[in-house]
């Protein structure tokens, strides 16, 4: 990788001088900056050296000499500074682009280390709602940046299909139910059913539930039959959301396949010493020296809890390497009891829970209730409007239409599949801006507004780079000449491009996706700011082609950048 390049020579330098170990000289330089100099720096106390440390690194900046990477080499009070040879490293950095292309920023890791994500998972019962919506964008985000690091990745969507909450919603089915809307909307008329048995649960409307979902953990055919159906027709509704966020999954898993293992998993934990049993005949396991108390595993009546159906399907999955779990914070506490019990009964370990804040401030056309679909609407509805405001380009999308899927589109199936993406880029990239465990207010008019840190303004920084390469004759070319490169703007142009990977590695480090996200939105500015000065059109072959090198390398990576946080970058708007 062309940073790693130069950040080895400093470092090997720095090791034959200092005999410090190399890769400890690596781990403490610090990443490029986006300045005009001192790109790289070394806080010269975490060397731990019995010398003053502001002497030594004058002492260092002296002694080191420049080469064919590095310029210079200077003291700043404790720091040791080292500034690149500019077209040096603008040629490094450009020919790792465009040899990597689109796997620019990926890193290599053990392709036996299978990592298993759990995200989305909706309730068959509930609205699949907001904090589903930060779920499915967080996990989806969890599982590219497992693979940009070189992971093979199993995504699954544990639904909550099995419980007491669904011998509820059957209940509430038998006297609420419409075939006709069920398999006209699912997702909506089942939650309008489980709300109106909710608004009038009665002491036998309770037992009546409890019966219902006891026959299905018995295996009563006709019931599991009715439960396969909704179901069924709730995954269908699912996939199309999903589809539009560009989400899939590796398989569709539930709380129902569990059921074989419930038994198996009791017998475990009892061998391992781990059950109470309460006067009332429940089964707890006692974490109360790890203060997380004494969660339930089975009820009273024999039947099974969403923790024992969790640790069950642990067993059904023969303990990956890895597990992560990519569910609000409120279930922080839920997640650390699973967790030690897991570990406990030597079922797994390596297991993670990615938490998140809760989403404020939202509304719907259609009552109190915000259904997922129902935010992506709004948000393709508010792009649609606002392209239709620039006449002109509207039209010309309409005629040149839209690449996907191999073929074009044309007319208002472009306009309304551009909308769509856009609608969804500004939709995910307000949900990953802030740190994740943090709250965030969802505006709509903030979100969509083409302007600001917005998905909306990467797409169109994207489209419009897209745009130049299109309209001017200029190839793109390694096979250039650097050296023309001598704008301040091409150099801190080609420095945020450098830093891409290292945004990667960082990012997966603390799974923020806001790492990433800010870096995109630095890039798209330095992106502007080049490209209002580096003119392409009009100026000498020798020198266009290495402008147009230098601004298609930054197009690639703020495109992997927008695929890796879930959104397809739009190539014309």
């Amino acid at each position: 990788m062309s940073a790693t390049k130069f950040r080895k020579a400093i470092a090997s330098q720095l090791s034959r001088i200092t005999s410090c170990p190399e890769s400890q000289l690596l781990g403490l330089l610090g990443t490029p900056k986006t300045a005009l100099n001192q790109q790289f720096n070394i806080p010269i106390p975490r060397l731990k050296s019995q010398r003053d440390s502001v002497q030594l690194s004058n002492e260092l900046a002296h002694k080191f000499q420049p080469d064919s990477l590095i310029q210079e080499a200077s003291a700043k009070g404790p720091f040791l500074h080292f500034s690149v040879r500019p077209t040096e490293y603008i040629r490094q950095t450009l020919l790792q682009v465009y040899n990597e292309q689109s796997n620019y920023g990926c890193h290599t890791a053990d392709k036996s280390h299978i990592v298993v994500l759990d995200y989305s998972s909706p309730n068959i019962a509930k609205p699949f709602h907001a904090g589903h919506l930060r779920s499915t964008i967080l996990g989806n985000f969890v599982k590219r940046i497992h693979q940009a690091m070189g992971y093979p990745v199993i995504g699954i969507n544990y639904l909550g299909d099995w419980g007491k909450q669904y011998g509820l919603l059957a209940v509430g089915f038998e006297k609420y139910g419409d075939k006709a809307l069920l398999e006209k909307d699912p997702i909506h008329h089942l939650y309008d059913v489980y709300v109106k048995i909710n608004s009038d649960i009665t002491e036998d409307v309770d037992r009546q539930a409890n019966e219902y979902f006891r026959r299905m953990e018995e295996g009563d055919l006709t019931v599991l039959e009715q439960w396969k159906r909704f179901r069924d027709l709730s995954i269908s509704s699912y996939k199309s959301i999903y589809k539009r966020l560009g989400i899939e999954f590796e398989r569709y898993s539930g709380e129902s396949e569990t059921e074989p293992y419930i038994q198996p998993l009791y017998d475990l934990l009892q061998s391992k010493n781990l059950i109470n049993k309460t006067a009332d005949g429940a089964w707890t396991v006692d974490l109360s020296s790890y203060d997380l108390g004494s969660p339930v595993v089975r009820r009273a009546d024999g039947t099974s809890l969403y923790l024992t159906r969790d640790l069950a399907n642990l067993i059904l999955r023969q303990s990956p390497k890895k597990s992560m779990y990519i569910v609000g914070t409120e279930q922080s506490l839920y997640m650390q009891q699973m967790f030690k019990i897991a570990e406990l009964a030597s079922l797994a370990t390596n297991m993670h829970h990615v938490s998140f804040g809760r989403v404020q401030g939202m509304s719907t056309r259609k009552g109190t209730v915000v259904f997922l679909q129902d935010i992506l609407d709004t948000a393709q509805e508010q792009m649609l409007k606002n392209l239709k405001e620039n006449v002109t380009k509207y039209n010309e999308l309409l005629t040149l239409g839209i690449q996907k899927g191999g073929q074009r589109l044309v007319g208002q199936e472009a306009a309304n599949l551009v909308a769509d993406q856009l609608g969804t880029s500004a939709v995910i990239v307000q949900d990953l801006f802030a740190n994740r465990v943090k709250n965030y207010s969802f505006s709509y008019d903030r979100m969509t507004a083409a302007r600001g840190y917005t998905g909306v303004y990467l797409q169109y920084t994207h489209a419009r780079m897209c745009a130049i390469e299109r309209k001017t004759n200029t190839q793109i070319t390694t096979d250039c000449d650097f050296s023309l490169l001598k704008e301040k703007e091409a150099f801190e142009l080609a420095l945020a491009v450098s830093q891409f990977p290292d945004v990667v590695k960082s990012s997966y480090q603390s799974m923020e996706p806001c790492v990433v996200v800010q870096y995109l939105f630095k890039l798209a500015h330095t992106m502007g700011q080049a490209n209002s000065t580096l003119r392409i059109k009009d100026v000498d072959p020798s020198l266009a082609e290495a402008r147009m090198l230098l601004l298609w390398a930054a197009r690639t990576t703020l495109a992997n950048g927008l695929k890796l946080i879930g959104i397809s970058p739009l190539e014309r708007i």
